[in-house]
């Protein structure tokens, strides 16, 4: 059975660059040196940054070199989810593992732990999500060392029987992550309690891995005054007030731009559905994706008589000879799955009544139909998140995210002109948004809104979703 020999390992004891270096076969730049040095003298070290300078990669060389220069050693690991945990800490591990022969020979790599061959049960590093309320409780050892990775969007309590185990001379703590919260206890070790730790803060901009093209995609699509810039890119919390997500000079500059004249072949249509008393219902067409006509409010949530007033739409737009497709998209969290039922049982029957008259014509004509196509999707607010676009630096929490960026980009691009009405400027325009523990934007809830005095944005979300593009499986089947 192959083993680690302590004693020669011993001189690395104090040294984690220059095992990382001779061991593991891997280049530290200067400020994952710092950290790797600060852990080695300071009990608590804790790091915020921005995104891709290579604090994984710091974790898993401190995590192989605390396990092979420390008889019996614990190292518990723990992120706000197990993507963080599992895919993108303990893949870096694996990785190095795989790097280094010597490594390769004497550890041993599972999904749930990291050990030193024969000793799976006293000599290893485990990943504990830290959505479990004991995630890292029940660890006694003379040597340990708490890794604790997008430590902004760790709860507190999670951090209380670490405090615990630091009593102990040889445990150590290092914390990192992108700054996401003001509160907290990672945001305390940067602020009331900085002088209990080793900190540092490493901005992307002076980092060598981080790509300037990265930053500037950051600058161009939320400025460097943003939220977004600072937690991403600079490394620093946000400010205090939140972020409004679309610059109201951005939808002010789109309602008032020149309106294109082209008759569309593409019309977008969404369907926001009230499902309170003062909501409304809001039908909110969109040309070719570049030009929002004027929505049709409701101040009701009768699902028959909207579901009825969308199919007059679609029947108005369907009227104008150039359009070739009609795609109609319904919020489907609340009332409006009655909407989007009563619109399933039709399409069929108003595509065909539509070809039949347009062929109709055509004969008469002596021209060629143009052939018309009706599609109804299912949507819903706060589904699963993504990106606009494979490009775009930025992940949205879920889908409302997605939606009303959709918007964004096309308002920043310039590439879609608004039909000016100030409730749907304010709407537009009021939204907040933060930045999670993963670094994703998650958008303000309604709730939250409407404490604020801000009215549900009924007209936003039905332009929201008239510029989505629904994702659709592949297997689908219609019937």
């Amino acid at each position: 059975m192959a083993t680690i020999d302590i004693k020669a390992m011993r001189r690395f004891i104090n040294s984690p660059v220059d095992f990382t270096t001779h061991i593991i076969g891997a280049t530290p730049d200067a400020a994952q040196r710092a950290i790797m040095e600060s852990v080695a003298k300071n009990q608590m070290t804790s790091v915020r940054s921005g995104h891709g300078i290579g604090k994984s990669a710091v974790e898993s060389w401190l995590v192989l070199w605390f396990l092979c220069t420390r008889p019996y050693p614990k190292i518990p690991c723990t992120a706000p989810t197990d993507h963080q945990l599992k895919d993108i800490l303990w893949a870096e591990i694996a990785k190095w593992i795989r790097h280094s022969r010597t490594l390769e020979n004497v550890i041993v790599w599972t999904q749930e732990r990291v050990y030193l061959k024969g000793h799976a049960k006293e000599w290893f590093a485990v990943a504990r999500t830290a959505t479990k309320p004991d995630a890292l409780q029940g660890f006694h050892a003379e040597h340990i060392l708490y890794i604790i990775d997008e430590a902004s969007g760790v709860d507190d309590d999670r951090f209380e029987p670490v405090l615990g185990s630091l009593s102990t001379p040889g445990a150590k703590l290092l914390m990192c992550g992108n700054p996401t919260r003001l509160t907290g206890f990672f945001h305390d070790s940067h602020t009331k309690n900085r002088a209990q730790y080793s900190t540092f803060h490493v901005d992307g901009r002076k980092s060598r891995r981080v790509s300037q093209d990265f930053i500037n995609t950051i600058i161009e699509m939320y400025g460097e005054n943003s939220d977004v810039f600072r937690v991403r890119v600079s490394g620093d919390f946000p400010k205090a007030l939140p972020d409004s997500f679309i610059p109201m000079e951005w939808c002010e500059r789109q309602s008032e731009a020149d309106r294109p004249t082209r008759e569309p072949s593409r019309i977008d249509i969404g369907v926001d559905v009230a499902r309170f008393g003062d909501d409304s219902s809001v039908i909110a067409p969109v040309r070719d994706k570049t030009l929002q006509d004027e929505p049709d409010i409701y101040h009701h949530n009768d699902t028959m008589e909207i579901a009825g007033y969308t199919i007059a739409a679609i029947r108005q737009y369907a009227s104008i000879e150039t359009v070739r497709e009609i795609y109609v998209k319904i919020d489907c969290d609340g009332l409006g799955v009655g909407v989007y039922d009563r619109l399933r049982e039709q399409r069929e029957e108003i595509q065909n009544s539509i070809n039949d008259k347009r062929r109709e014509a055509a004969e008469q004509n002596d021209t060629d139909p143009v052939p018309f196509l009706l599609e109804v999707y299912e949507c819903h607010f706060g589904g699963e998140g993504g990106t606009v676009s494979p490009d775009d630096p930025v992940e949205y929490a879920n889908s409302t995210g997605v939606m009303w960026g959709t918007v964004r980009e096309a308002l920043r691009k310039q590439t879609l002109v608004l039909w000016h009405d100030d409730r749907q400027i304010t709407q537009l325009s009021n939204r907040r948004y933060s930045i999670n523990s993963a670094g994703r934007i998650e958008l303000e809830r309604k709730e939250a809104m409407k404490k604020r005095g801000i009215q549900s944005p009924d007209i936003a979300d039905a332009l929201a979703l008239a510029m989505y593009d629904p994702v659709q499986s592949d297997w689908s089947i219609d019937f």
